[in-house]
């Protein structure tokens, strides 16, 4: 459980300008109420795009009170696209996380601006937000012309309510970039029909007097004045459109930019501050210019577009006069010969993808502008009013930690089959656990040269080399079965009977099987040689089911065909001791067709009576029954059905009455949500043995291998 309050910013069709400079504005208000935090740009470069420009201020400025958290670097964005890949990324997002957490208020985190295949960028972001149960800022843009603050809200609904844990649209904060102001009183006036108007942009720290939108808790509309709304320097457009220089007194800042038009009235207080761009091939524009610079009325910087060398087109060559007084007042001048219009659209774009973070100016005029529309109490809470929850990729990440940290031996007598040897292979890689193959050196090496997996650090031993070792053993543990030697042979022939018999003997930790054979064939060598615990009668299955926004535990669904209610029972109590081992406050619902008394049958007196049996020997547990399974897991429906109820609506152990209503909902959900299902874990026996789908991924065998090497560790 990740205890901290945690904020993400997620950015939606806005431009990283924008989008950095409010996280700015929000660092800024969490360094004022002095705030320990953590700032996490989770990736900072995606093949050739960077996206660290706050990381980088903040070593540059000072922040004291927020330290940088070292982000991630990803060369081929295609691995995002890679199921483990992807998990690899995300673990080593939890990991870094982690870094100096208990030392901090807050973990603040910067979504991913979406450069190209938004879509993977755009489910990391949601994936990131679910993983930390985060309270979350979006950052967008509108332009007042076809947009409303109505059509942002659903369009944010569509886009994340199924992606986003409990999401709700009040609950989040929306800051707006508001890219079109007014035409009268305006902050700038904005046409892109530059050959007809022109229109420059103007720092100001305007607020509306008159709000565009009824008032909004939870939506804060930022006018954005373009690019250039707080000053650049000129030396960065010059290198940006690789300006040629006619005179450059050193480069200076610019507040607006003019494209000149002989139609409009231009105010010449804005000159000194203005960089100036002209069509060289406006003669009309030229004469104008000239004549207002003969009135000693000079603007900070003139660019010339289209711009012909040794061109004759004017008389008396007025562009060497215009030249001579630019000269003799310190007047900047450069040119190109791209035309207007492309050098609108160039500037247009100039941070698209960058940011002048060596701009100290800049830099600060950004932060303390943004910061005045960030409400001041938005961060005042040092914790959340936490509910306890885990992400299933917080639940990955402590499974795979754990295991690694213990170093088990896992036994895989499925040695040649290929899922299982990439599951080995990853394993020992990420030293989540010892593997070692059953099978044939030979057949287990060509098969992992062809498939390009490795398997130098994983042991692999040939069971034709070891059976013979516990032949004795095998017919001493079947003593009391009259075990022939004939038979002992025979059945050591099964690898799974020969795995089972290591285990026997403390040569391993715990075996992971099921890949290629049936859920019989795993238990029945376990039933006979390593045996249930002494305090239980059967042996029983639960399968961890990962689900997008939770994590439930369902049992039986492997196992018992049919069990009477002290078996139902034992399955409920074996259940809730395997959920201890990873940190489950348990919640139990015993499931059947009719919630409470509201129907009568054999199967529900069942449920009732191993409901009853259960609270008799765990007083302390929380456990409800019967439920039907909606009334278990949803809130609304749960308030409905069962509204005393302290189980239904947050059950995440769901105990089924039979084999068949088991086997087929964990086969329904697995299969139509395309989750993670690790399992089945066997439960009730002396020591692990872990059976596998059959349709099991490599991922349901990496962390079936994990929770075997966690059981092995735990006894009962």
């Amino acid at each position: 459980m990740f205890k901290k309050k945690v904020i993400i910013s997620i950015p939606i069709d806005v431009d990283i300008h924008f989008f950095t400079s409010i996280n700015l504005g929000i660092l800024k208000i969490i360094k004022n109420n002095n705030l320990k935090c953590n700032f996490f740009k989770p990736i900072s470069n995606i093949e050739n795009y960077n996206f660290n420009y706050t990381n980088n201020i903040l070593n540059i400025y000072n922040f004291s009170n927020i330290k940088s958290i070292d982000p991630i670097k990803i060369n081929n964005i295609n691995l995002l696209k890679n199921n483990i890949e992807y998990n690899n990324i995300i673990n080593n997002i939890i990991q870094k996380s982690y870094k100096d957490i208990h030392n901090t208020d807050i973990l603040f985190i910067e979504g991913i601006i979406p450069i190209y295949i938004k879509q993977l960028i755009f489910q990391l972001n949601c994936d990131i937000a679910n993983i930390f149960n985060a309270k979350i800022i979006f950052v967008t843009s509108i332009s007042l012309i076809n947009k409303n603050l109505e059509k942002i809200e659903s369009k944010i609904k569509i886009l994340f309510k199924k992606k986003l844990n409990n999401f709700n649209i009040k609950n989040t904060y929306l800051f707006i970039k508001n890219k079109y102001e007014y035409q009268n009183n305006n902050p700038f006036f904005y046409n892109l029909n530059i050959f007809k108007y022109f229109f420059y942009i103007k720092k100001n720290n305007f607020v509306h007097k008159k709000p565009l939108f009824p008032k909004k808790k939870n939506i804060i509309l930022i006018p954005w004045l373009k690019n250039f709304v707080f000053g650049i320097n000129v030396k960065l457009i010059c290198n940006y459109l690789n300006c040629n220089v006619i005179n450059n007194t050193k480069f200076k800042k610019i507040k607006y930019i003019i494209y000149f038009d002989n139609k409009i009235f231009i105010d010449p207080q804005k000159f000194s501050k203005s960089l100036l761009i002209i069509s060289f091939k406006n003669e009309k524009i030229i004469k104008n210019i000239y004549k207002i610079l003969s009135k000693n009325i000079f603007f900070n910087t003139i660019l010339f577009t289209d711009f012909i060398k040794n061109d004759k087109t004017y008389e008396n060559n007025i562009i060497d006069k215009i030249i001579k007084i630019i000269i003799n007042n310190n007047i900047s001048i450069f040119y190109i010969e791209d035309n207007l219009y492309n050098t609108f659209i160039k500037l247009e774009n100039i941070y698209k993808y960058d940011f002048p973070i060596d701009d100290t100016n800049l830099i600060t005029n950004i932060i303390n502008y943004t910061k005045l529309y960030i409400p001041s109490n938005i961060f005042n809470q040092k914790y959340l009013n936490y509910k306890f929850y885990i992400s299933p990729f917080i639940f990955k990440y402590n499974l795979l930690n754990k295991a690694s940290k213990i170093k088990k031996t896992i036994l895989l007598p499925e040695g040649n089959e290929l899922r299982i040897l990439k599951a080995a292979s990853i394993c020992s890689e990420k030293n989540i656990a010892n593997c070692i193959l059953l099978g044939k050196i030979e057949e287990i090496i060509n098969i992992s040269k062809k498939n390009n997996i490795i398997v130098n650090n994983i042991n692999v031993i040939d069971p034709d080399l070891i059976r013979n070792d516990y032949i004795e053993k095998l017919i001493y543990i079947r003593k009391n079965k009259f075990l022939k030697k004939y038979e002992a042979i025979q059945l050591l022939k099964d690898n799974m009977f020969l795995a089972t018999m290591m285990l026997k003997e403390n040569k391993v930790d715990g075996i992971v099987s099921g890949a290629n054979t049936t859920t019989a064939n795993t238990i029945r060598p376990a039933l006979q040689i390593i045996k249930t615990l002494s305090k239980y009668s059967i042996i029983s299955s639960i399968f961890i089911m990962l689900l997008p926004t939770n994590i439930l535990i369902y049992g039986d669904c492997a196992i018992n065909p049919n069990p009477n209610y002290k078996q139902l029972a034992e399955i409920a109590i074996q259940s809730v001791e395997t959920s201890k081992l990873f940190n489950f406050r348990p919640k139990v619902a015993m499931i059947s067709y009719s919630t409470g008394a509201s129907a009568k049958g054999v199967e529900v007196e069942k449920v009732y009576k191993a409901t009853k049996l259960v609270k008799n020997k765990l007083p302390n547990l929380l456990i409800d029954g019967p439920l039907q399974y909606d009334t278990a897991v949803i809130n609304d429906v749960a308030k409905y059905k069962a509204p005393n109820s302290l189980v239904a609506g947050k059950a995440n152990i769901i105990i089924f009455p039979d084999l068949n209503t088991g086997n087929t909902t964990y086969k329904a959900v697995q299969r139509s949500s395309d989750i993670i299902s690790i399992g089945p874990i066997l439960q009730g026996i002396k020591q692990p043995i872990n059976d596998l789908s059959r349709g099991a991924s490599i991922e349901d065998i990496i962390y079936t291998i994990a929770v075997t090497a966690i059981q092995s560790a735990n006894k009962y």
